[in-house]
């Protein structure tokens, strides 16, 4: 997110919808919370959450009002906004819960990303986060071996990559850690496969 906003022109303001931990939000230049936004003056990247005291090492983010609040402000000083709205403790690819992604339909442009590190390892806690769903979602055994058919199976179903993105909005699936010739040949190879998606990202 912090990555994204770095090179979008002009001040980007950057939110979550769930939690994030309080050292993460370090890397904006400024912090703020909700009830002291806007400033008068701006930096490139900005953090806003409803509250910067922690719960538990995390900084709660936005309810779907207080989504709504920041967004018609961000709109009216044409400052772009950058929400995470899903986690995945750590893991590099996650299978949806019944609550989650929490997306606000003033979202246009929404990114599912999946790591492809994880192509050729078992399908278990600590490759994948919620492999039960994991599991429901592409029909791949428990600890059996994760394949680039299963992971485009998982983004392009409507309760996994797709869930919950707002009709109009632009679907981008983004595909991290092509560090190697055989994870960039298995990212075209998910890329060929994925049919829902307007744009696909291969990094």
């Amino acid at each position: 997110m912090f990555s994204l906003a770095k090179i979008i022109p002009g001040s980007v303001i950057t939110t979550t919808t769930t939690k994030v931990g309080e050292n993460q939000i370090r890397a904006a230049d400024q912090i703020f919370a909700l009830n002291g936004f806007p400033p008068e003056k701006t930096d490139k990247v900005i953090w806003v959450s409803p509250t910067l005291k922690p719960q538990n090492k995390k900084i709660i983010g936005c309810g779907f009002e207080e989504f709504t609040h920041l967004s018609k402000i961000c709109l009216d000083k044409n400052w772009s906004l950058i929400a995470e709205t899903d986690g995945a403790a750590n893991r590099h690819i996650k299978a949806p819960s019944a609550h989650e992604p929490v997306i606000p339909q003033e979202c246009n442009v929404c990114f599912y990303l999946a790591g492809l590190d994880v192509i050729n390892q078992p399908l278990n806690t600590e490759y994948v986060h919620r492999p039960e769903v994991f599991s429901r979602i592409t029909g791949l055994e428990p600890n059996n071996t994760i394949t680039s058919e299963t992971i485009a199976k998982l983004l392009d179903d409507p309760q996994g990559g797709l869930k919950n993105i707002p009709a109009n909005a632009l679907r981008i699936a983004y595909l991290t850690h092509a560090d190697t010739k055989e994870r960039i040949t298995v990212g075209k190879a998910i890329s060929e496969l994925l049919q829902h998606y307007d744009f696909i990202c291969i990094h």
